[in-house]
């Protein structure tokens, strides 16, 4: 039996309430610069899986690209799955938005194999809202899956084959149900249209002249799938939330109020046998307004940690709104550990030893909780065009939302932030940039054309203050457009790298065409 949400990723978007999606807007998930996944609104106004995000916005102007957050996905289908503990005792989780489950057992206690995915859909349901579920009950995990999106609907859900059926249910679907467009294409050039006709071929044939691969799914289109699944325990949920009679405004009396809640959260991860390195901390006020703050932890929080987090956010909140809290304030909190890791990587080593990070977490939260949680910070690099917008400074122990841009590839880092400055990054940045006299070879102040694309003259000379150096070697010049869909805000300037005669690297940049030269940063 199979259980699937299709588009997950979009489910789990929509419910981000730190987006702020409308309801019907179309959304898509973007990976690599191509569409991984989009909404029902998307696809009805022609965006697809596989386009490229440039051309989705084109066919949907008001498109809400989102970049995929694959933690995000994970953490509330593990809501979901806790929500089901009273369904089902045991699943194998795929991805997020697809498990597997014995039917046989399943079937003996509701009675049916099509009544006990209803009951499915009903706990997936009371979990997540209205969402499209479907449920798929065949001998072999493809003919599930596939079952999940060729048979079934909104107003069928659940989809029940025969017992030794696999084989004619996927007979006459098209050879794209193979997701393998390469093998698709070739098996269509021969001639082949549906699952039935590469059925039939000989096993060693398919083997001899596709590969493994191919022989993977030769098998699952003849209805016999050698991959098997290894079911678990569904673990129980580990949020905590804390309610209280009246509003608390005092932190010290929130403190006090808490620590028992703390307590019960870090004990049932501890029966999970994992600990928590970031949580997720939700503040209700008596006016029922909801501040969620995410921290993070450098080995794992104790409950102190967690009480101490949450008095610095209330504090920050109370400091930020002090008129609107003089009389009221926190009547609810939540506490949800977020991407939990496993115990045993965080015991102590067999003969003690010194662990760095605890100890500066220690220090550190030690002069927070005297200082407030901003008196100390830390850099991170931030997505953008000028230095002065990419370095930033947060509190520590705050989970920057820009971490997965930060750790993720060049490629990936490319595509989510079209002509940022490539790497090799200069050393010495200077704030503000320092004024400049270029040349060029006739001795001429150095110009663009009327579209910035091209220079009037060879770059010559360099002329800062009394010093003056000689171009080598230059290249550019590039286009920096910020804000081009806002005229009152838009900003355009052209950048240039020029090498002088000591081999020193310089970033020079012009604001607009005619304007004046400027450094911007040195590559030491």
């Amino acid at each position: 039996m199979v259980l699937c949400v299709p588009d997950w990723p979009i489910v789990a978007a929509r419910a981000d309430e730190s987006l702020h999606l409308a309801d019907n807007q179309p959304v898509a998930i973007s990976a690599r610069g191509v569409i991984a996944h989009c909404s029902p609104e998307a696809r009805a106004q022609g965006v697809s899986v596989g386009q490229r995000v440039r051309d989705a916005q084109v066919s949907c102007p008001q498109l809400a690209v989102l970049a995929s957050q694959p933690g995000r996905d994970w953490r509330l289908w593990n809501q979901v799955l806790s929500g089901l503990h009273d369904t089902v005792a045991q699943v194998s989780v795929i991805e997020p938005g697809l498990i597997v489950m014995k039917s046989s057992g399943l079937a003996r206690y509701y009675g049916s194999e099509h009544h006990a995915g209803t009951q499915l859909l009903d706990a997936v349901e009371a979990e997540a809202g209205r969402v499209s579920a479907r449920v798929a009950v065949a001998d072999t995990l493809f003919a599930a899956t596939v079952a999940t999106r060729y048979a079934t609907t909104d107003s069928t859900p659940v989809c029940v084959i025969d017992p030794g059926g696999d084989a004619d249910f996927l007979g006459p679907l098209p050879l794209s149900t193979l997701e393998n467009p390469r093998l698709a294409a070739t098996l269509t050039k021969l001639g082949l249209t549906q699952l039935a006709d590469f059925a039939a071929l000989d096993p060693l044939h398919v083997q001899d002249r596709f590969g493994l691969e191919a022989t993977l799914l030769h098998s699952c289109a003849r209805g016999v799938d050698p991959r098997t699944t290894s079911p678990s325990d569904i673990p129980a949920s580990t949020d905590r939330t804390w309610k209280g009679d009246t509003p608390l405004a005092r932190s010290d009396a929130l403190s006090f109020a808490l620590r028992g809640t703390v307590e019960d959260f870090l004990r049932a991860l501890v029966a999970s046998h994992v600990v928590c390195t970031s949580v997720s901390i939700s503040l209700v006020d008596d006016r029922g307004v909801t501040h969620s703050q995410v921290w993070s932890h450098p080995r794992f929080f104790d409950a102190a940690d967690v009480v101490n987090r949450v008095r610095w956010q209330w504090e920050s909140i109370a400091r930020e709104s002090a008129e609107e809290y003089q009389e009221g304030g926190i009547q609810e909190v939540t506490f949800q550990a977020l991407s939990p890791e496993r115990l045993f990587g965080h015991e102590p080593g067999l003969w003690g030893g010194g662990d760095a990070d605890a100890r500066i977490e220690h220090a550190i939260a030690h002069v927070q909780s005297r200082l407030g949680h901003q008196s100390v910070g830390h850099g991170v690099l931030r997505p953008g065009h000028s230095f002065d917008e990419r370095e930033q400074i947060i509190p520590w122990g705050i989970a920057d939302s820009f971490d997965e841009y930060a750790t993720s590839s060049q490629q990936e880092r490319t595509e989510a932030f079209v002509a940022e400055l490539p790497k090799p990054l200069p050393a010495t940045v200077f704030q503000p940039p320092q004024p400049v006299l270029l040349h060029d070879q006739w001795g001429q102040p150095l110009s663009l054309d009327a579209e910035g694309s091209a220079l009037g003259g060879l770059p010559s000379q360099m002329l800062s203050g009394t010093n003056t150096r000689d171009v080598v070697a230059w290249a550019g010049p590039w286009p920096v457009l910020e804000r081009w869909w806002d005229p009152a805000h838009s900003r355009c300037r052209y950048r240039l790298q020029l090498l002088d005669q000591q081999g020193v690297g310089w970033l020079v940049s012009q604001d607009q065409t005619g304007g004046h030269w400027q450094i911007e940063a040195r590559y030491d």
